[in-house]
């Protein structure tokens, strides 16, 4: 009896360690766990820093690269900047300082200036080198001013008279065609004289707001701005002239008005042909001045002091009133503009017909011999 009560406490105890043990092996599985997540945990928390930690050394070497390389050109470039601004700066001065001297300066316009209006929509720039179509289709296909837009010289030139200038409406019906409306700044360029004809031809027919680009395409590209190969398009406006404006009277030469000044000393009939075509035949009485001394190495117009003595010297002054003609009015309107626009002249009028005119109908000509 005392053996099985025995046993069965041994038994007891027994099974009292065994669940201890079990108990104790427990808390040391759990804290077994604990230990590796807080392992895990741990590692994690240090591979996030060594990322953020990587992450920070990335963008600090950016950044430090960024400033060392601003640092380096600001070092190795300074010069080359300041002498760019200063190019840039001194031509827009020396631009403004002779644009100054002009009795219109509002009727030439810089390249700068017109680089400036590029994004103006109310802007719209005319390439005028389009004497025929060949002219046209090269010229403008191998280069022109941003959004410039060709126009075509027999577009513009009248329907019954070959060569002369259209009427006021096949004009403005053009210029609506091309883009234009009456709020419009137009901007024209070219190097044969046709930028003058048609600046005339708008002037004449009423619309003011109108200028020329000083030097053309050859000044644009000389200051190194952009040039573009791309057609442009602008959708058709309205514009019209106002016809209470027209101004045909003051400006346009017919051969009656010609022939009735030949013999007058209040007027001055003025051939802007080179000497060797005045030589060969000229109306009588007219004095040579070829058109290309109007115009300085870079294609743009003298300054207002070079054009005085120059126009002067050939003894035309403002005193009288002056008649200008060249074989079809193209380049007499650039002796027009220079006269009338930028020294102020108060009576110039553009014989349009000119030379190819006057002797159409059989008018006197004059040679002179070598």
């Amino acid at each position: 009896m005392w053996f099985i009560i025995c046993q069965a406490g041994h038994q007891r105890e027994s099974g009292t360690e065994l669940c201890q043990t079990a108990l104790l092996g427990s808390k040391k599985h759990i804290l077994s766990q604990q230990l590796i997540r807080k392992e895990v945990k741990c590692i994690t928390v240090r591979k996030k820093s060594f990322i953020y930690g990587v992450v920070i050394l990335v963008i600090f070497f950016i950044a430090a690269t960024i400033l060392l390389e601003s640092s380096l050109r600001r070092q190795v470039y300074p010069a080359v900047q300041t002498e760019e601004i200063d190019r840039i700066s001194q031509a827009y001065l020396a631009d403004q300082e002779k644009k100054g001297g002009y009795a219109h300066p509002e009727t030439l316009i810089s390249t700068q200036e017109l680089y400036d209006l590029l994004e103006d929509p109310q802007t719209l720039i005319i390439d005028t080198r389009g004497k025929n179509l060949k002219i046209m289709r090269t010229s403008y296909s191998r280069g022109h001013i941003p959004g410039a837009l060709p126009i075509l010289h027999s577009d513009y030139c009248h329907p019954a008279y070959p060569g002369q200038i259209g009427t006021p409406v096949q004009i403005q019906n053009l210029l609506g065609k091309s883009g234009v409306d009456n709020n419009s700044r137009i901007i024209l360029y070219g190097n044969d004289g046709l930028q003058a004809r048609l600046y005339w031809a708008i002037k004449m027919y009423g619309y003011d707001n109108v200028a020329i680009l000083d030097g053309g395409l050859e000044k644009w590209q000389e200051a190194e701005l952009e040039v573009s190969t791309t057609t442009h398009k602008y959708p058709v406006k309205s514009f019209t002239f106002d016809t209470a404006d027209n101004r045909e009277s003051s400006m346009l030469a017919t051969h009656n008005e010609v022939e009735a000044v030949l013999n007058n000393p209040a007027w001055l009939i003025v051939d802007v042909r080179s000497s060797d075509d005045y030589n060969t035949r000229h109306i009588p009485g007219s004095i040579n001045m070829d058109w290309l001394n109007l115009i300085d190495t870079d294609m743009t117009f003298k300054p207002a002091p070079l054009l005085k003595n120059i126009v002067e010297s050939k003894g035309i002054t403002p005193d009288k009133g002056v008649i200008v003609y060249c074989a079809d009015g193209v380049e007499s309107s650039l002796l027009w503009f220079v006269l009338q626009e930028l020294l102020g002249y108060p009576v110039v009028k553009n014989y349009d017909g000119s030379l190819n005119e006057w002797l159409s109908r059989g008018k006197p000509v004059k040679k002179i011999s070598n």
